[in-house]
């Protein structure tokens, strides 16, 4: 054993074995053609007569012949654990799987220089995921206690060999495994070469590479997203996905609705996983929303190995803030496990007055009760605090020329005292996994959340100014409390009829909410002169309140989706019906009393076929439906029904055997039918003859380029625009304008290289571009230009200094490097908001 260990070297173990290692050794980059190390191992395994490994996620590392004398090993570990690992170059890896299981783990560096792993998600044993690191490769182990040594297979026999490992539901009678934490925005764990639909991911890895401080910013390099950027924050979500506006309730929060209350939402990426984006209508999985698709965000979850991670961050604005990620087991066995996430900030924005305050805490627990049930309970506090202006900035002196010249970017366009914005929530849920006979699973998701909003809103009535420099705004008082209860059970396996293989989806979700609402309309005596601000000066407010109402509302859904496979080929069928109950109780001002109630329900559904050809393309096409309920009625009081959208995509999907990488071609076709729009014979009231279409082609890329580069790539073309409209009298006919806000071209690039020897060794750089091509407002009488934006990263492991420091990283990092002025189509048809300037954040990071 002494002579096999020679000049090998062991990763990182976990710290709480209360081991320090020697230091690692550390490999050159550079490329290397998997796909011959894949027929290597196909080779060698023919060559000891040793059968081929069936396709199973429930692996055990094969019996070496037994005419190869190997020295008796002792069984490893079958203990399953929670294992999170993605495709990272193979010594990363390595590394990542010895601290989170606490093996020690040795190796001689050259072999593994060049070579990546594959991605590794799920409870399993230890020996199982070493399995899967080193398929398709030349390489083994052999494992003795808590000790393993990785050599090649033809200089050490008597290792276990590595399979090659693909997923398939266990065999019958077997008790399913316990698919890892937050399943894809498709509920299922289809892979996603098979998804008949656009998806996009954003991992963990990716907001911390790019160290992502919002939303916007998680989904500003995905192909057919676009953000709004709103320097300051307005709380709600503002994204369109291909051509249409997301709201709220688009958002998903570990598969359930985020909830109806926008302005109590809020949403911080450092407590999230993984964000996906599933583009088009999705319906058929989550009930009523627009058609451009669903946002699907996953929570941290406790690890079954300890995980110690803090934060300190400074930068632009003045910005302070102090983060904290924890998780360990309770128990010895692991049974019970625990994550901490919280978060506090103080900071500045770059407009005047404004805060970007919060305080996040999301503590979680998860316990295995027995062999085939997890529990895991969920719970979050935010507490946020910004600023109440619109900040709908005029487009006089932005976009457009003022004799007076432009406007600073830091103008706070409010009342100092009276424009406020403060948010409070907390939610409670839990998540049930329960594994029946065979591959069957059953799952319930609970959540129940409160928010208190405190706002105090500064709005204009249009974005024009007043010779030219003077803006006149008005005050609004509309404190908000809601309650949310949403719940959603499913029920998950696999059948076979004759030789079609089915994957099965069925299940109800239930949503409730109650919110109650006050407005009371203020008025400010003096403009303010944009050029020369002075604040402050009388106002005053009504006597009346301007709305006193009590929201209620009720869905409830039942859905069915059959994923079957025949061969290469895949054909998805899915189906919804929703039964959606609104009510209204209250005064708006100091009029009678408002009682309305609307019930609709929708049926929708989704069908989708794929073919995946052995050269890892794959080609699909689809056709899903959706539904949005409308609150407005006509002007006899009959309510509306709700606008139908509908998409027909095709797309081509390319993951090349021998490289890690995904490239996805996507065309789609979508229209929004049954909107609202002017009565043009009873002003005042609407008519629900309103149509969207949108239309356009997205390209997405993310690759290793090697072993230590990483590239993601985005383009999509867009032509969203009004193909039905009918203008109040005197109004402007909007069929044929370009949808708002909606550029027609936009790409993004990304492209991280770590560097591992010579002088700058332990050094990680990123650079990003975005484009973001020209839109228009609603009128389509205003042109907001095109913008190209640039970001980098910079990252440096202390630990390469001195030993004493490892563990500490240092990361740097600016958005917007250049400084670039850039605007977006603001709430009024001559109003603009102003994009992000630069902004440079100095991360300090200690994990143990």
């Amino acid at each position: 054993m002494t002579d096999r260990l020679a000049g090998l070297r062991p990763t990182a173990r976990s710290r709480g074995a209360g081991h320090r290692p020697p230091a690692l050794g550390w490999l050159a980059a550079c490329r290397v053609a998997a796909g011959w190390t894949t027929v290597w191992t196909a080779v060698w395994t023919a060559s000891l007569g040793l059968p081929t490994p069936a396709l199973s996620t429930s692996i055990d590392p094969a019996p070496a012949p037994s005419d190869i004398g190997r020295p008796a090993v002792q069984e490893p570990t079958a203990q399953e654990m929670l294992l999170e690992i993605p495709a990272l170059p193979l010594r990363e890896a390595l590394t990542r799987l010895g601290r989170q299981t606490g093996l020690q783990i040795l190796y001689n560096p050259d072999l593994l220089a060049g070579r990546r792993s594959r991605a590794l998600s799920g409870r399993m044993a230890p020996a199982d995921a070493l399995s899967i690191l080193l398929s398709g490769t030349d390489l083994a182990f052999e494992m003795r206690e808590r000790m393993v040594t990785i050599g090649r297979l033809q200089e050490n026999p008597g290792f276990l060999p590595a399979l090659t490992v693909e997923g398939r539901p266990p065999p019958a009678g077997q008790a399913a495994r316990l698919p890892s934490h937050g399943g894809s925005a498709g509920k299922t764990a289809t892979p996603i070469e098979e998804s008949p639909q656009g998806l996009s991911i954003v991992t963990r890895e990716d907001l911390d590479r790019r160290d992502v401080q919002d939303i916007n910013a998680a989904l500003s390099y995905s192909a057919g997203v676009r953000p709004i950027d709103y320097p300051g924050g307005q709380g709600a979500i503002d994204v369109f996905v291909r051509g249409f506006r997301q709201s709220s309730e688009s958002v998903m929060i570990d598969g359930l609705r985020s909830g109806y209350n926008p302005y109590g939402l809020e949403y911080e990426p450092f407590g999230v996983e993984r964000v996906e984006v599933l583009k088009g209508p999705a319906s058929t999985l989550y009930g009523a929303m627009p058609p451009g698709g669903a946002i699907a965000l996953t929570s941290k979850r406790p690890t079954d190995t300890p995980l110690h991670r803090l934060q300190l961050q400074g930068g632009s604005h003045d910005r302070r803030q102090v983060t904290a990620d924890l998780s360990d087991r309770i128990d010895a066995e692991g049974t019970l496990r625990y994550r901490l996430t919280m978060l506090s900030r103080r900071s500045g924005t770059q407009i005047e007055r404004t805060p970007d305050d919060r305080l996040y805490v999301a503590p979680a627990l998860s316990w295995s009760a027995g062999e085939k049930t997890d529990i895991t309970l969920l719970a979050s506090y935010l507490d946020f605090r910004k600023m109440g202006a619109e900040q709908s900035f005029p487009a006089a002196g932005t976009v457009l020329d003022n004799p007076y010249g432009r406007l600073d970017s830091s103008l706070f366009l409010g009342y100092p005292g009276l424009s406020s914005y403060r948010s409070r929530s907390l939610s409670a849920g839990y998540d049930i996994r329960h594994a029946l006979t065979g591959d069957w699973m059953l799952n319930q998701t609970l959540r129940y959340s409160r928010s208190r909003v405190g706002y105090l809103s500064s709005w204009a009535s249009s974005g024009l100014l007043e010779a030219d420099r003077y803006y006149r705004f008005g005050l609004q008082d509309r404190p908000k409390t809601s309650s949310t209860l949403l719940t959603d059970t499913s029920l998950q396996g696999s059948a076979a009829t004759g030789p079609l293989r089915h994957s099965l989806l069925a299940g109800i979700d239930h949503g409730r909410y109650r919110a109650h609402e006050t407005r009371r309309n203020g008025t400010v005596a003096d403009a303010l002169d944009v050029f020369d601000p002075v604040y402050g000066g009388s106002y005053g407010w009504d006597a009346t309140l301007a709305r006193d109402l009590t929201d209620r509302i009720r869905q409830t859904g039942l859905y069915a989706q059959d994923e079957i496979a025949a061969g290469n080929w895949r054909l998805t069928l899915g189906g919804r019906l929703d039964w959606s109950r609104t009510g209204t109780v209250g005064r708006l001002s100091d009029g009678p009393l408002v009682e309305t109630t609307q019930v609709d329900r929708a049926f929708t559904k989704r069908v989708g076929l794929a073919y995946r050809f052995e050269s890892g393309l794959t080609p699909y096409a689809g056709h899903s439906t959706s539904f949005q309920p409308n609150s407005d009625s006509d002007v006899q009081g009959r309510p509306f029904s709700p606008s139908r959208g509908t998409q027909l995509e095709a797309g081509l999907r390319y993951r090349p055997k021998g490289f890690d990488g995904l490239f996805t071609l996507s065309l789609f076709r979508a229209v929004q039918r049954n909107l609202t729009a002017a009565d043009p014979d009873n002003p005042g009231y609407s008519i629900q003859t309103g149509e969207v279409r949108s239309r356009g082609v997205e390209l997405e890329a993310k690759a290793a380029l090697d072993a230590a580069t990483d590239l993601t790539a985005a383009y999509s073309y867009t032509d969203a625009r009004v193909t039905r409209d009918t203008p109040y009298p005197g109004g402007t006919d909007r069929t044929g304008k370009r949808v708002a806000s909606v550029p027609r071209h936009a790409a993004a690039v990304w492209l991280r290289r770590h560097i591992d020897d010579g002088a700058a060794g332990g050094l990680t750089a990123g650079v990003g571009m975005r484009y973001v091509g020209a839109t228009y407002n609603a009128a389509n009488s205003m042109r907001v230009p095109s913008y190209m934006l640039a970001d980098v990263s910079l990252g440096y492991d202390l630990g390469r200094l001195r030993p004493a420091l490892d563990g500490a990283g240092l990361t740097v990092t600016a958005t917007n490097l250049f400084d670039r002025r850039y605007f977006s189509p603001g709430f009024y048809e001559n109003s603009v908001f102003y994009g992000n300037r630069r902004t440079v954040l100095a991360t300090l990071s200690y994990s143990w």
